[in-house]
């Protein structure tokens, strides 16, 4: 079974594919020679589903009730995870833009 394709990013190519790669008279003279002063032009893009950004953590000393740190470590495995989860969502819940919220300040009414 002859192959019609080849495939990228492939880095264990064998003797008699290369050979076959090699033998098909492709022609390149239309592409321009990749110098170093062109490659410069490009800049490596990452796709943003392939980038995580990690918060670094930080090891601190905190005091919790009692109750409130028993409730999580009795969920099991991953207690501080969640915590850390569940403060973030409520730090961003805070300062999130309040568009279509009502202000803190009372309008003042300018009609006497």
């Amino acid at each position: 079974m002859k192959k019609d394709y080849i495939m990228v990013g492939k880095e264990d190519w064998t003797d008699k594919e290369l050979k076959e790669l090699r033998s098909r008279n492709i022609d390149f003279s239309d592409i321009p020679e990749l110098t170093p002063q062109f490659l410069e032009m490009f800049k490596r893009v990452v796709p943003r589903e392939h980038y995580k950004v990690v918060p670094v953590k930080k090891a601190i000393s905190i005091k919790l009730d009692a109750d409130v740190l028993e409730y999580y470590r009795s969920k099991g495995k991953g207690y501080q995870t969640r915590i850390n989860k569940i403060l973030r969502k409520e730090m961003l819940r805070e300062t999130a833009p309040s568009y279509g919220k009502e202000r803190d300040t009372p309008e003042i009414n300018e009609d006497p």
